[in-house]
């Protein structure tokens, strides 16, 4: 009995080099036995419409894109409380932050031909109000507009640079958010620069943690709060706790680990989930939704 793969495809990944493998993948696939369905991306019909309209009767999903494909999916199997089928993931965005954390190869078809060999492991995923998913982070303030304010043409002509070009333009001027915090029966309110709620290494291309130090299924949240420094050693002290990636004994920051965690602002905040915008919000409830969903991946 074969096994059916729809594989969802971002036709404009990988600086669009993307399109130049598709047929490698139909063929590797196809030579370990398997039914292909392939279907492009586009603007009015990206991969939740196309989980939504083709997910009868497969057995696993092949997505070839950037965080952004890959949360449309996960958000399109949280909706759909879609069981019994996993995902791989074929990372060709600029960032692939899942992907680091996961430890999966940019830009590899390789495990079109594997996929036999592959294991598969429940990953938690992040429910972000009532509405929303996420793979790996939920976050505002500083930087966090970076990767959906950075123009698809900036990203095609010079890929991770783009994104540090804009990511110091944004630290001219830093807004500051003052935040109540209510998680695990603990109360607290400070002003800050950046508010992160994640499951994984890297965030907007830089990596936060120590390889093997997240867990994608301890059903806990790596959450970090900065506040703004007054002086410059404050920066310099921050800079510091990112170097080494230690982040409980800083001043400057409030690192938490925690499966549920509400957010009031005094205002409006912009927030990105998995490099998306997500919209205007003045209070966030974030729950982890521990080992929601069956991912695929090659044993390393």
């Amino acid at each position: 009995m074969s096994i059916k793969v729809l594989a969802i495809i971002n036709p404009t990944s990988g600086k669009g080099k993307i399109t130049e493998k598709i047929e490698k993948i139909k063929q590797n696939l196809e030579k370990n036995k398997m039914e292909v369905e392939i279907e492009l991306t586009q603007k009015k019909y990206n991969a939740k419409d196309i989980i939504q309209d083709k997910i009868q009767d497969q057995d696993l999903v092949l997505v070839c894109g950037g965080d952004g494909t890959l949360n449309e999916t996960v958000t399109a199997f949280m909706e759909n409380e879609i069981k019994d089928v996993s995902l791989t993931f074929i990372p060709f965005g600029t960032t692939n932050d899942l992907a680091r954390t996961l430890h999966i190869p940019i830009k590899d078809i390789s495990i079109t031909e594997k996929l036999l060999e592959s294991k598969a492991r429940l990953i938690d995923i992040g429910k972000f109000n009532e509405n929303k998913y996420f793979c790996y982070v939920a976050a505002f303030g500083v930087i966090t507009d970076v990767a959906y304010k950075t123009s698809q043409k900036a990203k095609h002509r010079f890929g991770r640079l783009a994104y540090y070009a804009k990511a110091i333009k944004e630290l001219i001027h830093i807004p500051t958010y003052h935040i109540h915090v209510e998680h695990e029966g603990k109360i607290w309110e400070e002003e800050v620069i950046y508010g992160g709620i994640s499951n994984s290494e890297s965030i907007a291309g830089f990596r936060w943690f120590a390889p093997g130090e997240i867990l994608l299924d301890d059903g806990k949240f790596e959450c970090i709060f900065i506040k703004k420094p007054k002086k410059w050693t404050g920066y310099f002290s921050l800079l510091k706790s990112f170097w080494r990636k230690d982040y409980t004994d800083n001043k400057y920051i409030h690192y938490i680990q925690t499966n549920e965690i509400k957010i009031i602002a005094d205002q409006n905040i912009k927030w990105t989930i998995d490099g998306e915008f997500a919209g205007e919000q003045k209070e966030v409830k974030i729950e982890n939704m521990q080992k929601k969903i069956e991912m695929t991946i090659l044993d390393n």
